[in-house]
Order: C-alpha cells, then sequence, then structure tokens
C-alpha cells in the first residue's frame, strides 16, 4: 500500500493507492498504517482521482498534493555510509586523537542521532524547500526515511531530504541544530509505502538530480546496500530512553554528498528518487522569498 495527502479547497484528504485502486480514508495517515500493519486492511471508500497527473504536475484541477503525513517528530541519523565520513571530513572540521568527528562518529558503536524536524518544517512533492538567510552553503541529502510507531515499530518507507547548512555545521558542531533545524529544512514524500511492498530495504537504489536554469548541475547515486548502520539499530538508539509518538519519521543517513560547488540557489529544483517509492521533487527559494 503507499499513502498520500491531497489538499483540495483547503480540505486535507489521506488517500490509500492499493493494487490500482485509490480509497480516500477515513482516518488520518498515521492511523491508517497502524491499522495496515495490524490487520492488512484500510478504512475508506474508492474513488477516483489523476494521481499519476498529481506526481508530475504537483496540481490537477486544484487538488494539490502534500507531504504524505505530519509527523509530529522527525530524527536524523548520520555518517551512516563511507562516503559522507570521507566528504564531511575534507572540511576543516574539529579533531579527537587525531580523527576528525566524523570519522569517530562513523567507527564508534554509538551512532550519530539528532532532532532533525517538526511537521510545520516539514514540505511535500512540488512544495519548496528553503537556504537559510545566513547559509551560503546548503545541500540537500537524500535518505530513506522511516515511519515508526511509538514502539519503533517500522510501519511504512518514504523519501526525506535532509536539507542542511553546510557552512553552518562546518564551522562549529554545536551549531549543528541550526544547521538542520529551521522552517522548510525537511521534505518528505511523495508517498509513504507500507513494509510489505519493500522486501529488502537495503538493496535500494537511490538518486539525486540538482537542476538550475533546467540544466542538470549535478547527479550522483548510491543504495542502500552500503549503510554502515543497519536500521533496527539506529531505530534501537533513537527510542532509548526517548519516547517517541505514532508517526515519527527517521531519516537514515545520506549516501550522496555533493561538494561546496553544488550549494543551493534560489530557484534550483532538487529531485531525489529511491527505487520502490517513487520521486520528490521540490523547487528551492532563499529565506525571505517565500
Amino acid at each position: 500500500m503507499k499513502l498520500m495527502r491531497v489538499v483540495d479547497r483547503g480540505n486535507i484528504i489521506n488517500l490509500a493507492l492499493i493494487k490500482g485502486e485509490v480509497y480516500r480514508l477515513k482516518e488520518d495517515a498515521v492511523n491508517a498504517l497502524i491499522r495496515y500493519s495490524r490487520t492488512g486492511a484500510v478504512n475508506g471508500e474508492r474513488t477516483q482521482l489523476d494521481v499519476e497527473g498529481l506526481l508530475k504536475k504537483f496540481e490537477v484541477g486544484g487538488v494539490k498534493i502534500t507531504k504524505p503525513l505530519d509527523p509530529p517528530e522527525v530524527w536524523g541519523s548520520g555518517i551512516s555510509y563511507e562516503i559522507s565520513r570521507a566528504r564531511y571530513s575534507e572540511e576543516d572540521v574539529a579533531k579527537i586523537m587525531g580523527k576528525t568527528i566524523y570519522e569517530r562518529v562513523y567507527e564508534a558503536e554509538r551512532p550519530e542521532i539528532f532532532f532533525k524536524a517538526t511537521a510545520n518544517r516539514c514540505v511535500g512533492h512540488g512544495e519548496p524547500i528553503v537556504v537559510r538567510r545566513d547559509s551560503q552553503w546548503t545541500l540537500p541529502e537524500p535518505e530513506l526515511g522511516v515511519v515508526l510507531d511509538s514502539k519503533g515499530k517500522v510501519l511504512g518507507y518514504t523519501v526525506v531530504d535532509d536539507v542542511s547548512a553546510r557552512d553552518i555545521e562546518s564551522e562549529n558542531p554545536l551549531y549543528l541544530p541550526q544547521s538542520k533545524i529551521y522552517a522548510g529544512c525537511c521534505a518528505i514524500g511523495p508517498v509513504v509505502v507500507t513494509v510489505d511492498e519493500i522486501p529488502n530495504p537495503y538493496s535500494l537504489g537511490i538518486s539525486l538530480r540538482i537542476l538550475r536554469s533546467g540544466k542538470v548541475l549535478y547527479e550522483g547515486s548510491t543504495s542502500t546496500s552500503r549503510l554502515r548502520r543497519r536500521i533496527e539499530e539506529q531505530v534501537d538508539y533513537l527510542i532509548r530512553d526517548n519516547p517517541i509518538p505514532d508517526g515519527t519519521v527517521l531519516t537514515t543517513g545520506t549516501g550522496i554528498v555533493p561538494g561546496r560547488e553544488y550549494g543551493l540557489k534560489h530557484g534550483d529544483m532538487v529531485e531525489i528518487s529511491i527505487e520502490g517509492i517513487g520521486t520528490l521533487i521540490t523547487p528551492v527559494v532563499k529565506s525571505g522569498y517565500l
């Protein structure tokens, strides 16, 4: 099952896509995911909707796609791919006993877990991600996101862009929250896919494109097979002495890290695709232009 949401004349409508049929749900996305995980069924009725048109155009006949759920909390896990350790260590960053903090996290037993966003800081498919006004070097971070219940059970998978102000982070690691958490810092979508449709989350291709003036500025790809830390390990550390609400999203780290020369600018477009889930497309705006 795939879950998505649309806005029709100001009303949010939760939808389920099952075997080519579209169902209008009688409950919110999180409750629908929990119900489906327990029973394999949904509480809804069939309806008609141009899903493909919405995925391509973002809006059809006054109906607009939006993020597939309102996550009460979004958390991130970092330095979970080899390339992220290497690329992040190219900058002048803090060192401990001769190794950068990123190298030490990569090799340590404990993963990096950080708070990322709340629902009002997140955007959906076709909605703008933001470069904060005091950043000159902000990058997209394409990641597999997992939707969790309050016990840490994985309810589904989605595409996440963990937008990060890299210049602020590299200046001082204590500035990480300012690098990561601000309005428009996180994109989610276009759908949530339930676990029964993703038999192996460690074999998913991930790709990123940054477009400027309609031309490809940057293109890269990786696979979740290169994850250094298993999803269950990340979840285990997330929920240690840390209660999470149903519908929490955990981003599992990025394996695609563009260089400084690919920093996002106002007017760019970011496309992130994950095999089995779909393509999340977001325009880029500089804070103050919204």
